[in-house]
């Protein structure tokens, strides 16, 4: 190194020591600069939610009887994950850009490398084991910033954490140049606003409308994510970086208040039954499954991870509303991915089957024909039909006043079966199917509705009587509906206490006499 590239070297480390951030000069016009800034998010999106799917994979084959701090550190690290996804969407929009995130280019086909071979590392779908563990921690590991490989331009040099520097120090050469109004330039309705995704302490959303917000956006996720090589507790003194948590389960042992990086962890043990977790294969896809239940079981649940992409596009390209059901699908898979588990891998007894998170596009509309075959004069009129369609228990009535679109938000408890969001006909169709395994019910009672536009709000109450219990139970509701221009209903969100309805199913049964033979 010769002494002006020593000087160069001195100042750039100086700047870096003082300010957090790599001083670049933009040599580019504003429309090339604005290209290679969306294009680094756009990769950035894709960063971020390439390690979901294998942190859901850990969590989802833990032993039910595991210590639920164990469960906590994973789940808290998912939900942070989908916490800067969406900022980056939001750091994205700010910048005029457009997230693409449901096309199957986006869904990784694991094992898979990161964006531009950041990190060097092949990620691959581990059950939860201390190999899994290791994997998270080489993904998440912290590390000492070098501001000359920043400079470089050159992203496949760098850490997760240089890269988000580098993308920081990108946006202000590029406002040094252009000015701030010049650079983020998107539409500001498209961001996604701090109520839409509320997690308690896991952060909050910053709308994205200026360099100090983006700055502060992009350092919020390096912070909760890769933390700092220097220290355990960043900011949130009750949360520790994602890499100390996952140290945290690969020592067996949490963390505590004077810890250091040289002490590591030496507060609560962990106990952690390392063989107990079940064992699936890391690399298998679809094809690796004959034709069976079992494989349409899977197909069916890499659709449902595929439509909670094209959910959490549509959040992201200006209908936020999307977002809250999305985020809850995301959190409704365990189920599905438990009674996938619980077979056997084919061929091989000692492992078991797996959902492979292949990105699966949507099957023909199988109900298409009947629904074009019925037609509505206004809002009003399908929704008497839908009422129809309970009251008769007719599931091809109700497909008919629906939108192949549909989301049908019936969130509530995991104890309540026919609970969750659920998507389009197929979506509508299993939880017809669940309700009507849960409940009979006595009477639905309308007894308001109110009309706006392409919206209604209706307001009124349902009894009936558990078919598992046979305990009457009765509630109020208010279900707010969207409706396309053809009249069929596009989203139902009910909203209602449900108090009621788990006590009736938590109830011991009557002892005399059954109501109806089931």
């Amino acid at each position: 190194m010769n002494l002006n590239e020593q000087n160069q070297q001195h100042d750039l480390d100086a700047t870096f020591r003082e300010k957090g951030y790599v001083k670049l000069t933009s040599h580019k016009d504003l429309a090339h600069e604005l290209d290679d800034i969306r294009d680094l998010l756009q990769k950035a999106m894709v960063l971020e939610h390439a390690v979901i799917p294998p942190y859901l994979t850990m969590l989802y084959t833990v032993n039910d009887d595991i210590d639920p701090r164990v469960t906590d550190v994973i789940h808290s690290v998912v939900i942070e994950e989908m916490l800067h996804f969406v900022m980056v969407g939001n750091l994205l929009n700010a910048v005029g850009g457009t997230p693409d995130i449901s096309s199957p280019s986006f869904m990784p086909d694991y094992p898979a490398t990161l964006p531009f071979g950041i990190e060097d590392l092949e990620i691959q779908l581990h059950p939860f084991s201390q190999h899994a563990i290791h994997q998270a921690m080489q993904i998440e590991h912290p590390k000492y910033v070098r501001p000359e490989v920043v400079a470089s331009h050159v992203c496949s040099d760098m850490s997760i954490g240089e890269y988000y520097i580098y993308i920081e120090s990108r946006l202000r050469a590029a406002v040094e140049s252009f000015g701030e109004k010049a650079v983020f330039c998107g539409d500001p309705t498209r961001q996604i606003e701090p109520e839409q995704f509320c997690h308690g302490s896991y952060g909050n959303i910053t709308p994205v409308v200026d360099l100090d917000s983006a700055v502060y956006t992009l350092r919020q996720i390096c912070d909760q994510g890769e933390g700092s090589p220097h220290n355990i507790w960043q900011g949130d003194e009750n949360n520790v970086p994602h890499y100390y948590r996952f140290n945290e389960i690969y020592c067996e042992r949490m963390y505590t208040h004077g810890d250091t990086i040289a002490s590591g962890p030496t507060g609560d043990p962990l106990n952690i039954e390392w063989d107990k977790a079940v064992k699936t294969h890391s690399a298998a896809k679809i094809a690796d499954y004959p034709e069976s239940e079992l494989r349409k079981a899977i197909v069916r649940f890499n659709r449902r991870y595929s439509e909670i992409l094209e959910n959490l596009q549509l959040a992201l390209s200006g209908r936020p509303l999307k977002l809250t059901p999305a985020v809850m699908a995301m959190g409704s898979l365990r189920e599905d991915f438990r009674a996938i588990v619980a077979h056997p891998f084919p061929g091989d007894n000692a492992y078991h089957a797996a959902p492979t998170f292949e990105y699966t596009p949507p099957p023909p509309p199988r109900f298409q024909a009947k629904s074009q075959a019925v037609t509505f004069a206004n809002n009003q009129t399908t929704l008497e039909k839908l009422s129809q369609a309970y009251a008769a228990g007719d599931l091809q009535m109700a497909l008919a006043c629906l939108s192949e679109q549909l989301v049908w938000d019936m969130t509530g408890p995991v104890d309540v079966p026919y609970t969750g969001v659920f998507y389009g006909h197929e979506g509508f169709s299993r939880f017809w199917s669940l309700m009507s395994q849960t409940v009979e019910f006595s009477s639905e009672v309308v007894e308001k509705v109110f009309f706006s536009d392409n919206q209604a709000m209706a307001y009124g109450s349902q009894q009936g009587i558990t078919k598992s219990t046979r305990v009457p139970y009765s509630y109020d509701w208010a279900i707010r509906y969207e409706f396309t221009s053809d009249h069929r209903i596009r989203l139902m969100r009910n909203y209602f206490n449900p108090m009621r309805i788990q006590a009736a199913l938590a109830a011991t049964p009557p002892k005399p006499r059954s109501f109806i033979n089931k």
